[in-house]
């Protein structure tokens, strides 16, 4: 009777050691998810705001830049109000357009990477709770990874976007002067009519 009694007093005490450590993961758990949440849906939408706030300006900048050239360039061979020159206004109108769009993909694509994220680390700190019943460790892990997810996130410059259409623009108005300077002797690859005054259609200002 002893050894029975001996058998249920340590089958009660392991009953008892595993109700308490369910509760040491439910209260951690708790513990977790309360220092995660932080981490809500207004959070990543700043991630992505964070992203056009840095990319856009660079955008319009350079934009700004290409049209400053063009109407430069244009008015330096009389074009500047050519239905060619319109071309030309709006080929870096699409560009500006795609790279808009680009740039606001990008954004959201920060916005579902920090929510991944911020996921795999409460599942992985919450996996760690489960196996070990350690609350104050899972807590302590919380705070440092949630940390860690908080800082800033950089970001690389968005490039010259605007360089190959200019290049490919002076390189043709290169091309059609040299043709109108030399007569015969030379031709450009093709005409677009913008520089040496021949072929441009012009519009009433």
């Amino acid at each position: 009777m002893a050894k029975k009694g001996a058998s249920n007093k340590a089958a009660d005490q392991a009953a008892a050691d595993e109700q308490a450590r369910q509760a040491r993961i439910r209260q951690g758990t708790a513990d977790v998810n309360k220092t995660f949440e932080q981490f809500n849906d207004p959070y990543f939408t700043k991630q992505r705001d964070n992203y056009l706030g840095f990319a856009l300006p660079q955008l319009d900048d350079q934009y700004g830049e290409a049209q400053k050239q063009l109407t430069f360039a244009l008015a330096r061979d009389g074009n500047t109000y050519s239905s060619a020159a319109a071309e030309q206004r709006a080929k870096l109108q699409k560009i500006y357009d795609q790279n808009k769009i680009t740039i606001a993909d990008q954004g959201q694509n920060y916005a579902n990477q920090a929510r991944s994220n911020v996921e795999e680390a409460r599942s992985n700190v919450i996996a760690s709770l489960n196996a070990s019943g350690d609350a104050t460790q899972a807590a302590n892990s919380a705070v440092a990874r949630s940390a860690a997810l908080a800082q800033p996130q950089g970001y690389s410059p968005i490039g010259d976007l605007f360089s190959p259409a200019m290049q490919a623009f002076a390189t043709q108005a290169g091309q059609e002067r040299a043709a109108a300077m030399s007569g015969v002797a030379y031709k450009a690859p093709y005409n677009t009519g913008l520089f040496g005054g021949r072929g441009a259609v012009k519009n009433s200002a």
